[in-house]
């Protein structure tokens, strides 16, 4: 801020404006060699006069005066009833000195301080296409001032600069208000359609500036002085805009100048082949995004050039402060050449000029690593879907580099001690490894094992001596074929934890769980079906089938359900409660029993009805089960158990010594049988249940599900993914190894819990952990869904599976891209071309009359030959037959014309009457026709 105690808001010093709306008068024009401006006013006389004779503003007014911006260089492209204009942005770096110190307005910030606010001498604003029929441009002088005079040209097309400086300029000159544009933003090529062909146009590309207007035009605001202050008091310096360069010489020849071009459209010639767009081809490097090559002028394109675009890169601090990895700047080299096009250009998504006929442009850049959702999927064999999964930025740096997560049934790695933020994960065994997939090298990781995610393992069935199932959280169901030595997943097709299983057979069996699913297997569980329809999404918690056709299914809110159809379809049973029940069995046809918080039932038709009993305690009864017909037990919390020796009619509590919660109970045989139990209880009976013994299980996990194949192989499953065996009776134990498996399930309270990957790797300039050096970059977690979910039931990763994860990177300065400029890149015409195609051939005008449409001047004569093959010739007779002319036609591809100037061979006016011309074309054919020239 600086202190003016002297001087008042709208003071300035007196500043003597040559007005850009100047046009000079057309016979004016047509007398002088000069450049004219579209927005010249006529008056005063003395400034017409210093201009015709080639002085500038600042010769007439001296250096202080506002500087015209640059005129842009324009080229034509003609089509068929069209042109593209293209120019330069020469025009676009215009600095005028005028402005480096003009003060527009003053703002009072305290009773006798001022802040001036400066104009922009940086003063380009836009560009504006101006098009006429006439050289002089006169037909597109149509707008006048506040006396009816025209004074100015109305433009086909303006583009400026979003900048929030558009609309009008305040500044008024004889009525007459400036348009700054619309914030539509900058382009340098226009197309203009619905020409005649044949017809001469000429267009004018002029730059311009917005004087002093500032953004959005703002007005001072003088708490001390409440005086409303109009705008045009305020913003005096209208635009400017450049000439247009245009010379008329005496004798009516007209030169264009620089943003000055004559263009007559044309359609191509018989036979055109539209040219394609060169390919960019990427040699080197991963760099995300598109790049076109658009040839805008094929004319002007090299063939047999080559060129090379090449980046550079440089780390900014990212939205958490570590250093990110982003796209710099790009460089375009013509090979061949060696000439540089653009060099270190930092502008990637403004509309780059034309250079050697071509455009460079780029689409759907990346300017920083990100994650490219497209392209990261999943590759698997299941038939059910796996989890969806969320590919995220960690913490730190992210990576340009894709990666691959690859599954396997055994363990394979081991994940590194990782802390993040405050949190330390440990070393973890997994049946995972991470690949990055462009240099080819397994990545180290960090593993969190969520400890919210269920990971027990409830049911098992022994099927034979070799062959076990085990069935627990995330639908997980694993296969042994050796006893329980090692393990294999089996594709269960849910996502929900596995309660129970219930095989009738070795080959026919059931697994119930979470969400009222239930599957079914007809081959020892090497494949299930979908879920059945129990037509409940009640929690599930254990089975028990009669045979093939006949069984039931408990759950919570005290549900019973009941097929007979093999589980085709499911009957829910009235239980008169609603508590959860735990467990079912039945004894024959008639009786059966249900347990559960503190409840346990009784049928005896079937499950027609039930009735409430006594057992002799009260637990939640979590074990239900009878080693005969007449013997059965009930177990539960706090190590209760009551025992019937009389089919259920009677029972009586048991007092075994437990002391723990005891979750299942399996007998083998009349005698011998196993309960599992809560801190890795694990005890086993020989004498029917009368005593029971604890057996050393290994574990401290708790342990809820037993089976047994005989009186000495035995498998029990619990908590954390325990599995232990025992071949000789429980003697003796042995843990399978543990590790864990990648997966994400649904929690007690139904919420979805997953594991997480944290990618580690090494980060050239960026620290790194103290002791490894490693950064964790990327993180992957699954998201599980339920049967109910608009996606569908979803599965956990099997062996065999890959999870595909890319990013979408910036380029760099390994990324390096070349194309060349080929003959498919211009126009061209078909080899061979069928006679047909001459039946195409007209005479425009016909008949001539003395002047047409076509024709640029009165004096001008000529007809056009239309639709003509690239190279033919044209002979035109009398009717008589008396040769005439003879025309040799060799038009470039994209011209389908020959313009005659009616002159004989002899270089006579052509005499009115009737003529015939004869057209061959070499290797094509010929065609006859005739004109008429008439007065």
């Amino acid at each position: 801020m600086m202190e003016h105690p002297n001087r008042k808001l709208q003071t300035h010093r007196p500043i003597l404006l040559l007005s850009p709306m100047l046009l000079l008068k057309p016979m004016l024009l047509q007398r002088s060699n000069l450049s004219i401006t579209p927005m010249l006013l006529l008056r005063p006389m003395l400034v017409l006069i210093l201009v015709i004779a080639g002085m500038t503003p600042q010769k007439i007014f001296g250096q202080d005066a506002p500087t015209p911006p640059p005129m842009p260089q324009v080229s034509a492209v003609v089509g068929d009833q069209s042109v593209t204009l293209y120019w330069d942005d020469s025009a676009e770096r215009h600095y005028d000195p005028f402005f480096e110190s003009l003060v527009v307005y003053e703002q009072r910030v305290a009773a006798d301080i001022f802040e001036e606010v400066y104009a922009n001498p940086y003063n380009f604003e836009g560009y504006r296409v101006y098009k006429s029929t006439d050289p002089e441009f006169l037909d597109a002088l149509r707008i006048t001032d506040n006396l009816g005079n025209p004074e100015r040209l109305v433009y086909e097309a303006s583009f400026d600069l979003i900048n929030s400086i558009n609309q009008y300029h305040p500044a008024s000159q004889n009525g007459q208000r400036i348009w700054m544009g619309s914030d539509n933003g900058i382009t340098r090529i226009w197309e203009d359609n619905n020409l005649i062909n044949g017809k001469t146009y000429y267009y004018a590309v002029v730059s311009y500036t917005h004087g002093d207007a500032l953004p959005s035009l703002p007005l001072p605001v003088d708490p001390l002085n409440p005086e409303v202050i109009l705008p045009n008091e305020v913003y005096r310096v209208p635009p400017l805009e450049s000439l247009i360069d245009i010379e008329i010489r005496p004798n009516g020849e007209v030169i264009t100048g620089i943003n000055v071009v004559k263009v007559v459209p044309r359609a191509p010639s018989a036979g055109y082949i539209e040219p394609v767009n060169p390919e960019p081809v990427q040699l080197s490097g991963t760099g995300s995004g598109d790049i076109m090559i658009d040839a805008i002028d094929p004319g002007k394109l090299l063939i047999g050039h080559r060129y090379e675009i090449s980046f550079e890169d440089t780390l900014v601090e990212g939205t958490t402060g570590d250093p990110e990895l982003i796209t710099k700047n790009f460089t375009l080299r013509n090979q061949t050449t060696g000439e540089t096009l653009f060099e270190e250009e930092e502008s990637f998504d403004r509309e780059l000029p034309v250079r050697e006929g071509f455009r460079l442009a780029f689409g759907d850049l990346v300017r920083r690593v990100a994650v490219d959702a497209e392209n990261s999927f999943w590759v698997t064999g299941q038939s059910a879907p796996i989890h969806d999964f969320s590919f995220a930025v960690s913490s730190r740096t992210p990576t340009a580099f894709d990666y691959e997560i690859e599954f396997f049934d055994e363990p394979t790695r081991t994940s590194r001690v990782f802390t993040r933020g405050s949190t330390t994960f440990p070393e973890s065994i997994v049946n995972f490894i991470v690949t990055n997939t462009i240099t080819g090298e397994e990545i180290d990781f960090g593993y969190f094992a969520n400890p919210l995610l269920p990971r027990d393992f409830r049911a098992v069935a022994y099927l034979s001596e070799d062959r076990v199932l085990i069935g627990g959280a995330g639908g997980v169901i694993l296969e042994s074929s050796n006893g329980g030595e090692t393990w294999t997943p089996v594709e269960s097709g849910v996502s929900v934890r596995i309660r129970d299983f219930e095989f009738v057979d070795p080959q026919n069996g059931f697994a119930a769980g979470r969400g009222g699913v239930v599957i079914k297997t007809t081959d020892g569980g090497a494949s299930w079906s979908s879920p059945l329809a129990t037509n409940t999404e009640t929690n599930l918690t254990d089975l028990f089938f009669l045979d093939q056709n006949t069984g039931f299914v408990s759950g919570e809110g005290g549900l019973i359900l009941k097929t007979t159809d093999g589980g085709t379809t499911w009957e829910s049973l009235e239980t008169g409660i609603t508590r959860a029940l735990n467990r079912i069995h039945f004894v024959d046809e008639n009786t059966g029993f249900a347990s559960g918080f503190v409840t346990v039932l009784k049928t005896t038709d079937g499950g027609s009805t039930w009735q409430t009993i006594s057992v002799g305690t009260v637990a939640n009864f979590t074990a239900l089960t009878f080693s005969d017909d007449l013997n059965g037990f009930v177990g539960g919390t706090a190590g209760r158990i009551s025992r019937t020796t009389d089919g259920g009619t009677t029972w009586a509590v048991l007092d075994a010594g437990i002391g723990v919660n005891i979750n299942q109970i399996n007998f083998i045989s009349a005698q011998t049988g196993w309960l599992t139990g809560s801190n890795g209880a694990l005890w086993k009976t020989t004498d029917g249940g009368t005593t029971w013994t604890r057996q050393e299980s290994g574990t401290a996990d708790e342990l809820f599900g037993v089976d047994a194949l005989n009186g000495e192989r035995v498998i029990a499953v619990g908590a954390n993914d325990r599995r232990i065996r025992t071949f000789n009776g429980g003697d003796s134990w042995t843990s399978s190894e543990v590790f864990n498996q990648f997966r994400s399930a649904f929690d007690d309270n139904g919420i979805p819990r997953s594991d997480v990957i944290y990618f580690l790797e090494e980060i050239d300039g960026v620290p790194g952990d103290e002791s490894t050096g490693l950064i964790d970059t990327w993180s992957v977690s699954l998201i599980a869904r339920s049967a109910s979910s608009s996606g569908g039931l979803t599965v956990n990763p099997a062996a065999g599976d890959q999870l595909v994860l890319s990013t979408l990177k910036p380029f760099t300065e390994a990324d390096l891209f070349e194309f060349e400029i080929r003959s498919e890149n211009v126009p061209s015409v078909e080899e061979t071309l069928g006679a047909d195609i001459l039946d195409d051939i007209r005479v425009v005008p016909n008949p001539y009359l003395v002047t047409h449409i076509a024709e640029t001047s009165p004096g001008d004569r000529q007809i056009h030959f239309t639709n003509l093959p690239a190279s033919c010739e044209i002979r035109i007779f009398t009717v008589a037959g008396q040769l005439v002319q003879t025309l040799d036609v060799n038009n470039p591809f994209d011209q389908d014309r020959y313009i005659w100037d009616l002159k004989t061979k002899d270089g006579r006016d052509l005499a009115y009457g009737v003529y015939i011309y004869h057209v061959t074309a070499p290797g094509v054919g010929e065609k006859t026709g005739r004109f008429a020239v008439i007065k």
